[in-house]
């Protein structure tokens, strides 16, 4: 072809066609000029199909992500739920209200039964390495949010809680000098569960750490909404994707 085109350019400055030559070669650029604007539509065409692939992974695995984060949310929110409700007949029963042995180990349990929280962000670290780069600009900003502000500041409360209830078992000299047997999670034996002492010491507990579970409680109803929320955006965007 482009031998074709040469002996055409040949022919017309051999003829001394200077008028059809210079059309000639107008034309020939305006074609080169086409030639590379379709190559590079296309080019342009992989890429953004290219793009779209790389996108739709990430958010199917920030979503898997957050379902997982979901779930252990919920174990967590479970036990908070249970603790408060421990806390109510405990603090009945610190105040002089009797209370069966049973009773009173099972609300024990509870009280002092905690779940630790493993943040799952595998797929944010992923996107975070490709430079946060995704289509909708306020989808970033969501997802940057969830994983850099709202699950540290969940993890954070999260770890408050077992803080608080791990002070009471390493400290001989507090509530664990009441205890004649520790099952954790399982089982809370009371050595006297009348003792004054006990019970004041018990009442210190619950009032201080009530409010920390409920703001937990609270915090955590919360994450739980913004993570479905976020994960109800995401399907919604890798169906534009797709």
């Amino acid at each position: 072809m482009i031998k074709f085109f040469r002996k055409i350019r040949y022919d017309l400055m051999d003829k001394n066609k200077t008028g059809k030559y210079f059309k000639y070669a107008i034309g020939e650029i305006v074609l080169v000029v086409i030639g590379i604007l379709i190559a590079l539509s296309i080019n342009n065409w992989n890429e953004n199909q290219k793009s779209k692939k790389d996108e739709r992974y990430i958010l199917t695995e920030v979503l898997k992500n957050l379902e997982e984060d979901d779930g252990f949310v919920d174990d967590i929110i479970l036990q908070r739920q249970k603790t408060k409700n421990a806390i109510i007949p405990l603090r009945k029963f610190v105040n002089s209200e009797t209370i069966y042995n049973d009773s009173l180990q099972f609300h024990m349990v509870n009280l002092f039964t905690f779940e630790r929280y493993y943040p799952i962000n595998n797929a944010y670290e992923i996107l975070k390495s490709k430079g946060l780069q995704l289509s909708d600009n306020s989808m970033t900003t969501k997802i940057s949010r969830y994983y850099d502000y709202e699950q540290p500041k969940m993890s954070s409360s999260i770890l408050d809680i077992e803080v608080s209830i791990l002070k009471v078992y390493n400290d001989p000299n507090g509530l664990m000098r009441f205890l004649s047997l520790i099952e954790k999670d399982e089982r809370i034996v009371v050595k006297n569960p009348e003792d004054p002492i006990f019970k004041d010491e018990l009442s210190y507990f619950l009032i201080a750490f009530q409010d920390n579970n409920d703001g937990t409680l609270e915090k955590l109803l919360l994450f739980k909404k913004i993570n479905t929320s976020l994960r109800e955006q995401i399907k919604n965007e890798l169906k534009e994707l797709n």
